[in-house]
């Protein structure tokens, strides 16, 4: 299709007389009639043509130009390429014989060939949409996206002509974060393309412009061959959006459609629990979990939520469910028990941390949990003596370690101390097992600051806070370590940091911390699973 589409344009380019049937008679004359026979794909009789006419002209440049497109029409491709080569010796400035040399040389994949081909042409035309857009695809294969976008925007008159032009066009306005551009170009898609369409809705959504990426899964789903995913992509969008009435109009379309799934629901879950539409949530949830009651993630996707929007009762009484159908998930247990944290029922979160840990003993997560409630319920001395076993035992991940190290601040060490050093080791050990831990990088800098180590400091604090912005702690304790060291327009930049993030604690909430780190792990999980 693609070479057929442009190599009609490199005929019409290189052809002098109309292009019609002409009733009995092939044509008036010999170049004429191979005309016709090429336009009636008629090729054999084509190329024996040309082949005489070529025979007896060996400088006639279309004749040789219009025998190397009847080959390449029948597979001939060397020998097309051939005749294409003879003409641009005899003039090398015969563009219709360069391009579709070129042309050829791209669709069998010989791009270091084909590239060298269309500059020549560009050169003396350096409009020539043709060549441009195949250095554009060219430039896209090799990832260079700007170089290709340049060649695409030469080319926008033609690049229509091909849906993959456009989607491949757009991602390279994309690369550069150019939103509104790519999607003038994705528009450009027609209606009734919805394969393209939903394709240019992938890309959008991964450049997180989902309004957009919404509205072009909406048109893709009305022909779409899995109008399913298309809505429920659709749906999605106009969540991530923060779109929940379009996102309801969509889930209800769907239903009518008889599309009922557990991950339809529970997004309408989510969408309804933005809207503030408990009941709805609850109800749609509990349709989700009728369809697949033993799918642990449905319960722990929307716990979550109900955690984000403090809907702690309506937390515990799905995790009931869930843990009613899947008895055995440490997960669950870990999350119920967090809803009973913020409920304030410690105890019956410790029953299930330690319900977790003892399902999941080389699981990190239900030790810190616990840590946390010890050192709420002023046992710190017992977390510090079940964690300091557990941190060098390898079957735990970062967060024991991590744990182990709070614990330890929290029994009330002084800086120097062997307990102090203790921690340091504990926080070290926490980042060797995962760098990108901002928490314990931050804890490590504090320690370090008040045990006099400021150099040490500095570099552990500037990480916490290039990981994750927008803890205030980090920002003002190494405000704190610049004024140290005299450096008072640093300290002020870090103050102002402070003073946005409207944080005049200096010390993130354990609370707030304990679900973050729930959150984050329990996701995790979700993901790993196959």
């Amino acid at each position: 299709m693609l070479r057929r589409i442009l190599l009609s344009c490199a005929l019409l380019a290189s052809l002098t007389v109309p292009l019609r049937a002409r009733g009995a008679s092939c044509g008036s004359t010999q170049y004429d009639c191979a005309v016709f026979y090429v336009q009636h794909q008629r090729f054999s009789q084509a190329i024996s043509l040309l082949s005489r006419l070529v025979s007896e002209s060996p400088a006639d440049l279309k004749a040789l130009n219009l025998l190397g497109i009847a080959l390449t029409e029948s597979g001939s491709i060397d020998a097309a390429n051939n005749a294409f080569a003879q003409a641009l010796a005899i003039n090398p400035h015969f563009f219709p014989a360069r391009k579709n040399l070129a042309i050829n040389e791209f669709n069998q994949k010989h791009y270091a060939q084909a590239a060298p081909e269309f500059r020549n042409i560009l050169q003396d035309a350096p409009g020539d949409e043709i060549a441009n857009i195949y250095l554009g695809e060219i430039d896209f294969k090799n990832k260079d996206f700007t170089a290709a976008a340049k060649h695409y925007q030469a080319a926008r008159a033609k690049i229509s002509v091909q849906p993959s032009w456009l989607l491949h066009y757009a991602e390279c306005l994309l690369v550069s974060r150019s939103v509104e551009k790519a999607t003038a170009v994705l528009k450009l898609l027609p209606e009734q393309d919805s394969e393209d369409r939903f394709q240019a809705g992938i890309l959008l959504a991964k450049a997180e412009a989902y309004r957009p990426a919404a509205r072009l899964f909406a048109s893709s789903r009305k022909t779409h061959h899995d109008a399913y995913t298309a809505g429920y992509d659709e749906m999605l969008m106009h969540v991530k959006a923060a779109e929940y009435a379009e996102a309801i109009g969509t889930f209800e379309d769907l239903l009518r459609d008889g599309h009922k799934t557990a991950e339809l629901y529970n997004l309408a879950a989510e969408a309804y629990l933005n809207m503030n539409r408990v009941q709805e949530a609850y109800d749609a949830m509990r349709a989700g979990t009728q369809i697949e009651p033993e799918s642990e993630d449905n319960y722990i996707d929307l716990a979550s939520i109900c955690l984000e929007h403090q809907e702690y009762s309506l937390g515990t009484d799905i995790l009931n469910v869930g843990i009613h159908y899947a008895p055995k998930s440490y997960r669950l247990y870990i999350q119920r028990g967090v809803t009973y944290v913020m409920r304030g029922n410690i105890d019956s979160a410790e029953k299930d941390f330690e319900s977790a840990a003892t399902l999941a003993p080389d699981k990190s997560l239900p030790y810190l949990a616990l840590s946390w409630i010890w050192i709420e319920d002023g046992k710190s001395s017992k977390a510090v003596s079940v964690l300091r076993e557990k941190a060098n035992e390898p079957a735990f991940d970062y967060l024991v370690p991590y744990a182990f190290g709070v614990a330890l601040l929290y029994s009330g060490i002084e800086p120097g101390s062997p307990e102090a050093q203790e921690a340091i080791k504990a926080f070290e050990l926490s980042i060797t097992r995962n760098s990108k831990f901002s928490n314990a990088h931050s804890e490590l800098g504090k320690l370090l600051f008040k045990a006099g180590e400021i150099d040490r400091a500095i570099p552990e604090l500037k990480l916490a806070t290039e990981l994750d912005p927008e803890d205030a702690a980090p920002f003002y304790v190494l405000a704190q370590a610049y004024r140290k060291k005299g450096q008072s327009a640093e300290a002020a930049k870090m103050l102002a940091k402070v003073s946005e993030l409207h944080s005049d604690e200096h010390k993130q909430d354990l609370k707030k911390q304990l679900i973050r780190l729930v959150r984050q792990d329990t996701t995790s999980q979700a993901q790993a699973t196959p």
